[in-house]
């Protein structure tokens, strides 16, 4: 459906609707990154290597390597 053809009203609502499904999409996304860390630190925890963890969680070897100076400090 194309906002710009549509009367004023319902174009609000369109772009807040459009707006809502992104937000939310985000917020998903948000949450993986989350909780791919959250099993990064308990892998960490139990002394496993950073590339296994890298491999197995998706992150970065930056994000993995960072996480674990946060849990040594």
């Amino acid at each position: 459906m194309e906002a710009a053809s549509l009367d004023p009203q319902t174009r609000i609502r369109y772009e807040a609707r459009e707006k809502a499904l992104k937000d939310m999409a985000s917020l998903r996304g948000e949450g993986l990154r989350e909780g791919k860390q959250e099993v990064a630190k308990k892998m960490l925890s139990k002394g496993l290597d950073i590339e296994l963890i890298v491999e197995m969680t998706e992150l970065s070897y930056e994000e993995v390597t960072s996480l674990r100076d946060e849990m040594n400090h």
